[in-house]
């Protein structure tokens, strides 16, 4: 970083020694619109509307920044974290009292929030129109450019003092915003240009950086004539906070305070793009989706032109868990800045619980990659764990949003049980809710929160097999859903069932009511005497889909539910419809003579 500080105190020995790109002719007051906003405020994305309207107005005097910050910006999962490090203490300042909220120059109107100088998206129009009739004493000029090769940004300010100032020392601000950044947005029907056709929105003018700090770096000579002109460098990440800077989507904006508060003026400027390599290919990005049930998964890599001329074939190398590695030949016709989605699908795996692809970009149209370092990427997926078949439970403590909470166990692709959402307002320990694993067959627990934060102040989950071994769980943030694959396979678990006559044995699928041999032989005492009509009672099919048939002499016929609730009650027929019920175990009250004998079935569809 370099700087030079020039003095000049007249307009013709400026014009005559110095080569400017800073206006020296007086202006009025340019507008930097500060609006805080986040991804779960409903009303925000009218305040996108409004601010780029406001813009759209004045293109030249009014500049956005959209600050994520504050409870509202909360991330919903991987790749929505859009607050940066600096928009609280911005945020902090301002008095603030409501979402969607805005400073326009940071200047203190009568219809300010609580004295501050945030005010609501319906005032931002009216203050910007005063604004904008009021003479600055000072004009803000800016270049920019960005060199792919290196990810370096570099920006030139000059400030230029056309009138004198009651203070002694300036602010110079350089903030960076990203436009189309893709993301989750409550309330997008209120701006409806915004909605992408996949269903997400489409963030504008959001803050990503601050070059020159929290509040900005001094000048001290302020008197009319003086010329401050000042270079800055900044290395771009390729990501912040998992979000994606693409250097080719953003702006520099550039103004000067009067300490934290007071914006003089501003401006704002798009980088020029300089490509200096002729072969630069880029990983920009890459993905794996989870395995279901069958070993094979499909891959994305997305690839970026960053040379200077299009980019017309390319290998992507990629490996699987430290595996072989294997070349795929793309080709296609990228520009420079140029992006596509390439996918590699049904990709052969050996399945770990987490999986790790490694891709590698080579031979950009033939040639050596002129820029090695931006070629490689990575990305995990969930292979399938393993479960023992028979009865599963699953176990959920909310945290004080139940009603936020659900969750579905799915055998290929079918719900077979489900829960939620809860109670609201208190952590709450839900009663176990029951499944049965076939051996052989594939599932998915995925547990969902509405609002997007997961489970946090002491909520969980837990779900563990017919063997007592946990195969799902999890607590936190997990965003908006949390997903776990797993296969049911090798030998059930030992479990008992009475047969209403003293008599327990193991089914062999895992899904016996009992889970030691004790307890069933304690809760399954002998009749006093056998009735020959118990004897001959047969219920079948076992498992039953839709219906029921009972043989045999009885009076009548209740079914019940793990939890023993009444769900389906019959009189005398051999034929009992189930279809109504649900995917799981229940118990058959089968009564005889006054004397009740005891079923289980489990129903599966």
């Amino acid at each position: 970083m370099k700087k030079v500080l020039l003095f000049v105190f007249a307009l013709g020995t400026l014009a005559a020694n110095a080569q400017t790109f800073v206006s020296t002719t007086p202006e009025n007051k340019n507008i930097i619109l500060e609006e805080f906003t986040g991804i779960s405020c409903g009303y925000c994305p009218d305040g996108h509307k409004i601010g780029q309207q406001l813009h759209d107005a004045n293109p030249n005097d009014v500049f956005l920044i959209n600050i994520h910050t504050g409870g509202y910006a909360t991330p919903q999962g991987a790749g929505t974290d859009f607050n940066t490090n600096f928009g609280a203490a911005i945020a902090g300042q301002t008095g603030l009292t409501g979402y969607p909220a805005g400073t326009v120059n940071r200047h203190q109107f009568s219809m300010t929030q609580g004295g501050g100088t945030a005010m609501s998206r319906s005032d931002w129009g009216s203050a910007s129109t005063q604004l904008l009739t009021h003479s600055s004493p000072v004009n803000v000029g800016i270049q920019a450019s960005v060199d792919m090769a290196t990810n370096t940004l570099v920006v030139d300010v000059e400030v230029y003092y056309t009138g004198a100032q009651f203070v002694t020392s300036n602010m110079l601000n350089i903030a960076i915003v990203q436009n189309n950044v893709e993301g989750p947005q409550s309330g997008m029907s209120l701006n409806p240009t915004s909605i992408l056709p996949n269903g997400n929105y489409n963030h504008n003018h959001m803050l990503r950086h601050m070059i020159t700090g929290q509040w900005g770096e001094y000048i001290q000579t302020l008197s009319p004539g003086s010329l401050y002109s000042n270079q800055y460098s900044w290395v771009m990440p390729t990501d912040i906070a998992g979000v994606t800077l693409d250097p080719t989507n953003i702006a520099v904006l550039a103004f000067v305070s009067e300490g934290q508060q007071e914006i003089l003026s501003g401006t704002e400027v798009y980088p020029s793009v300089v490509f200096v390599n002729s072969y630069d290919a880029y990983c920009m990005s890459s993905s794996a989706t989870d395995i279901l049930c069958a070993p094979t998964t499909d891959l994305e890599v997305v690839i970026r032109n960053y040379g200077n001329i299009p980019l017309t074939s390319l290998d992507i190398t990629y490996d699987i868990n430290g595996g072989t590695p294997i070349t795929y030949p793309w080709t296609g016709n990228l520009a420079s800045a140029g992006t596509e989605t390439v996918t590699i699908p049904n990709v052969s795996v050996t399945p770990m619980i987490t999986n790790t692809v490694n891709f590698s970009l080579t031979n950009p149209n033939g040639n050596a990659d002129q820029n090695p370092s931006n070629n490689n990427g990575s990305t995990t997926f969930a292979g399938l764990g393993s479960a023992t078949p028979g009865n599963a439970t699953i176990d959920i403590t909310t945290d004080t949003y139940g009603d936020e909470i659900t969750w579905v166990l799915q055998e290929n692709g079918s719900t077979i049980a489900s829960g939620g959402p809860y109670a609201g307002g208190a952590i709450t320990t839900v009663p176990t809710a029951y499944a049965t694993l076939t051996n052989g067959e594939c599932y998915s627990f995925i547990i969902y929160d509405s609002y997007g934060d997961g489970l946090l102040s002491g909520g969980s989950y837990t779900v563990k097999d017919a063997g007592g071994n946990i195969i799902a769980s999890g607590s936190g943030n997990y965003g908006t859903e949390d997903q776990t694959n797993f296969e049911s396979n090798g030998a059930a678990a030992a479990s008992w069932d009475c047969d209403g006559q003293g008599n327990c044995s193991d089914p062999g699928t895992g899904a016996g009511f009992y889970n030691s041999l004790a307890g069933c032989v304690a809760a399954c005492a002998p009749p006093l005497f056998v009735d020959e009509t118990i004897s001959k009672l047969s219920v079948y099919p076992n498992p039953v889909k839709d219906v029921l048939t009972i043989k045999g002499n009885y009076t009548s016929v209740d079914i019940y539910d793990v939890f023993g609730k009444l769900v389906l009650s019959s009189d005398v027929k051999q034929i009992i419809n189930v279809s109504s019920l649900s995917n799981g175990i229940y118990f058959i009250n089968i009564n005889t003579n006054n004397v009740i004998t005891v079923k289980k079935i489990i129903i599966a569809k």
